[in-house]
């Protein structure tokens, strides 16, 4: 079988899809669908996902620095006042690693699958879990 995609972007591009779909033969599976996350969508999740982390070390660093405990320590103390899924990512030190822990939380498998329109509610997500994970360490300051 050979497989055909078609952007209902315009008239001609819909009706080209109507015509492939009514000359298919018997066994063709036909999948509708939203596009695929953008690329833009997925560079700006990593950018604001890899900033987060930064921003959290940073701040642990700063709070361990003015305190004279060290930066685990300063973790740990911050990773007991969160939920458990939260301390994961605290002590994640790749990007990669706080996306898996956060596909878990979003209840996501995979999230290269995903729709633009979904994509960017998983995106909001990280972005409020991160927002919260940053907000905790600062307030130890």
């Amino acid at each position: 079988m050979t497989d055909l995609g078609f952007k209902l972007s315009n008239p001609t591009a819909r009706n080209r899809a109507v015509e492939a779909v009514r000359n298919a033969p018997d066994g063709y599976v036909v999948h509708i669908g939203e596009p695929t996350r953008s690329l833009g969508q997925n560079s700006r999740y990593w950018v604001d996902l890899t900033n987060y982390l930064r921003q959290i070390n940073a701040v642990v660093n700063q709070v361990a620095s003015d305190t004279g405990h060290e930066p685990l320590d300063v973790k740990r103390e911050a990773a007991s006042g969160l939920p458990i899924e939260y301390g994961i990512i605290l002590f994640a030190k790749k990007p990669e690693v706080a996306h898996e822990i956060l596909k878990d939380i979003c209840n996501v498998p995979t999230s290269t699958k995903l729709g633009t329109k979904k994509f960017i509610e998983f995106e909001d997500r990280m972005l409020a879990v991160m927002g919260d994970i940053l907000g905790h360490v600062r307030a130890m300051v």
